[in-house]
């Protein structure tokens, strides 16, 4: 099991540190949402750091294309998330797909944003009966990324023991879970979950090898947005990120396996010559709050630990 020390705030990750990507040959990666947009960027950059690529999106057509496009390095599993059998399907063929029979980094990119419709934010006629909310974006978002965890965390423990595997789990968040992001209700209030995820996680993962990182972009470039989206975001100050920012944030984390509880914003080359910096603003240095946050890490003494596993395991069968 790789060693991890426990988590402890360290300060900011060193952005204008080169990623050494020769850490990524062999290993196995997970991509989810991996047939387009941010997702696709990753796959690429992946594949040509000669890691081992699974692309698991619900986009068939394009997501085989890709896998048929970059070689014997990548391959497409057909996957929706808020399935969890899909789900299992695409880490065994990841595992079994791998040089080493492991999983080493899996990427929880997959996610859908207000473009589907926020059914929080409509407002219904109030003469009319109540509404029930779809709640779509909610379940994808937070539903989907905790089913990725959880096998995530069950796969990489399935690992050989090799001092060379790497235990990474990495979110694709937003910004939006650092600001308020009027009318897009549903996706901040996902946004926000999932980096409240990382950040309990990253508590006790460590115990296990497994480190846990988020991805934060700002407004990225996309083909899937309309030039006119684009021209009217852009009317309102906003400078883009790129893709390619966002591949080299992730490529920070993925090669560096000191790093573990940060978050990483993509605010492009406008905003910061590197494309990205840390969010520094995922833990409690002072104050009030820093109070409460010792309180409860001296209050919740569990351990995330193989003889807890098995002490749980005990207690499950003798019931």
């Amino acid at each position: 099991m790789p060693k991890l020390e426990r988590y402890t705030y360290t300060g900011p990750v060193d952005n204008t540190v080169i990623p050494d990507k020769s850490k990524l040959k062999g290993k196995s990666v997970i991509v989810t949402g991996g047939a387009n947009g941010i997702g696709e960027a990753l796959v690429r950059s992946l594949v040509a750091a000669d890691a081992f690529v699974t692309i698991g999106d619900n986009n068939v057509s394009r997501g085989e294309e890709i896998a048929k496009e970059l070689g014997l390095n990548a391959q497409f599993i057909k996957c929706d998330i808020l399935s969890w059998d899909d789900q299992v399907s695409m880490f065994e063929a990841a595992q079994n797909n791998s040089p080493h029979k492991s999983v080493d980094i899996v990427i929880a990119n997959a996610g859908i944003g207000r473009g589907t419709g926020d059914s929080l934010f409509k407002l219904d006629d109030c003469n009319g009966p109540p509404v029930k909310p779809a709640l779509m974006i909610a379940q994808v978002n937070i539903l989907g990324t905790m089913y990725t965890w959880k096998l995530a965390a069950h796969y990489f423990r399935k690992q050989p023991d090799d001092v060379e595997r790497d235990r990474s789990f990495i979110i694709t968040g937003s910004m939006g879970s650092y600001t308020d992001s009027p009318g897009s209700w549903e996706y901040t209030a996902s946004k926000h979950a999932v980096k409240g995820l990382m950040r309990t996680v990253r508590r006790s993962s460590w115990s296990q090898g497994i480190r846990i990182n988020v991805l934060a972009p700002y407004y990225v470039k996309s083909a899937i947005r309309t030039p006119e989206m684009e021209a009217f975001i852009y009317g309102h100050g906003v400078r883009m990120a790129t893709p390619e920012d966002c591949v080299a944030a992730m490529m920070r984390l993925a090669c560096d396996r000191t790093i573990n509880g940060h978050s990483l914003i993509i605010v492009g080359e406008a905003e910061c010559k590197e494309g990205y910096r840390d969010a520094e603003n995922d833990d409690h240095t002072e104050g009030f709050f820093k109070e409460v946050q010792d309180r409860l890490l001296r209050i919740n003494l569990g351990e995330w630990s193989e003889e807890g596993i098995k002490k749980e395991s005990r207690k499950v069968d003798s019931e």
